[in-house]
């Protein structure tokens, strides 16, 4: 399950302690390998925890779900996410400028290396989206369940397991709810947490719904939401005029046929569009928002190019066709 294999990880990069009277030599000795550490009574009693845990892990991600999180709005959850964090004992747990739920656990050597454990707060459904838990066919179904409600009630179940059983460790752990994750948030706060924080050492994200692998690699995404304004006006008396939606629309043809590479793994997508008024008017106004990933920063800036040029094409094609004569 995703929450063992968190504590795997943690407990490798961080370095686990046989206990508080360790040597201080001991800090500077080559670390364990990972079978060491997994040997250890401790860790074994932990995970052992971790197992027996998954019915209240599960009541809490429930609960966890049903607090709306859309994007940009998170506040509700990132408060409650605060309040339990200060329940396992982060006294001081806080949430930063940007919104993200912060707590430390402190490790005995002065501060590094410092690891990330973050799973996101935000859902990618937007505001009034219907949260309520519903069950079919034995299955538990809503909203958001999955991304990332399981993630934030695995990394409490992490933090309650190395606490009851007074796992100590070297590193710093820093244990996060970030916003910003979806949508047009577009990772803001992991942003803001790497900018206010220059001595993180590694990161962990709990999230997906995967369970059988870690992914070790990044992948970068930029996000856009191009707006298309026009003159607007009658579609009868005003034909010719250009529209902001047919622009809108050359530009969604000449996206669709690029092709990226296979390998880097490179995508992207016209998520989401709106605009105009009614059925009878040139439309003034339209939007479109586009998500464009790759496993390669370099091809993921040649595709950022490109698409921005055919935008720019697109505009141009549907100012020169737009005449009261056509």
């Amino acid at each position: 399950m995703t929450l063992v294999r968190s504590i795997l990880t943690v407990a490798f990069f961080v370095i686990v302690q046989q206990g508080p009277t360790q040597p201080a030599s001991a800090q500077t000795a080559p670390a364990p390998d990972l079978e060491t550490i997994l040997a250890d009574p401790k860790i074994v009693k932990t995970l052992d925890d971790i197992k027996a845990d998954d019915a209240r892990a599960f009541a809490e991600q429930k609960h966890i779900t049903e607090i709306p999180a859309p994007p940009f709005k998170e506040k509700i959850r990132a408060e409650y996410y605060r309040k339990r964090m200060q329940e396992l004992g982060f006294k001081e747990a806080s949430i930063d400028a940007e919104g993200n739920v912060i707590a430390l656990r402190k490790g005995s050597g002065g501060g590094r290396p410092r690891l990330v454990v973050s799973a996101h707060l935000d859902t990618v459904f937007p505001e009034g989206t219907d949260v309520t838990l519903k069950e079919k066919d034995g299955a538990i179904i809503a909203s958001g369940i999955g991304d990332d409600s399981r993630g934030l009630a695995t990394m409490l179940s992490l933090i309650k397991a190395m606490n009851e059983n007074q796992v100590a460790t070297v590193g710093d752990i820093m244990f996060v709810g970030t916003v910003g994750e979806e949508e047009l948030g577009n990772l803001r706060g992991v942003k803001a947490l790497f900018r206010d924080h220059a001595d993180i050492d590694g990161f962990i994200s709990i999230d997906g719904l995967g369970i059988t692998r870690v992914v070790n690699q990044a992948t970068g995404s930029h996000r856009y939401e191009f707006t298309f304004k026009g003159p607007g006006g009658h579609s009868f008396a005003e034909f010719g005029l250009p529209s902001a939606i047919h622009a809108m629309g050359r530009a969604i043809a000449k996206v669709s046929e690029l092709q990226p590479p296979a390998d880097p793994k490179t995508t992207f997508t016209v998520g989401t569009v709106s605009g105009g008024t009614s059925v009878n008017a040139i439309a003034a106004e339209a939007k479109m928002a586009v998500d464009m990933r790759s496993n390669s920063e370099d091809e993921l800036l040649k595709l950022e190019a490109r698409l921005l040029e055919l935008v720019k094409e697109a505009v141009a094609d549907e100012t020169r066709a737009g005449n009261p004569t056509r």
